[in-house]
């Protein structure tokens, strides 16, 4: 049961890391091109829309990712636990 705790608070950490990298990029390169603010696509700013368009399916895809991980290790962790019994 340990080895699966592990397992899975390592899967969490690694695709929570991800997740705050991959958004720290997102608002880095926003702050440092200003002239996303100035430029507007159907009255919103290019920056919003990137912010809209990037970071909202990255966080689904992190969390469907990180699920199927989980389900996965859970079954292996099933499977062992049946091989030993």
């Amino acid at each position: 049961m340990r080895s699966l705790i592990r397992s899975q608070l390592r899967l969490g950490l690694v695709f929570a890391g991800g997740f705050c990298v991959a958004t720290v990029l997102f608002v880095a390169a926003i702050v440092l091109v200003p002239g996303l603010d100035a430029q507007f696509v159907a009255g919103v700013p290019v920056s919003w829309l990137l912010l809209a368009f990037g970071l909202y399916p990255l966080a689904i895809t992190v969390g469907v990712l990180y699920a199927r991980a989980a389900a996965r290790n859970e079954a292996r962790f099933r499977q062992l636990a049946e091989d030993d019994a």
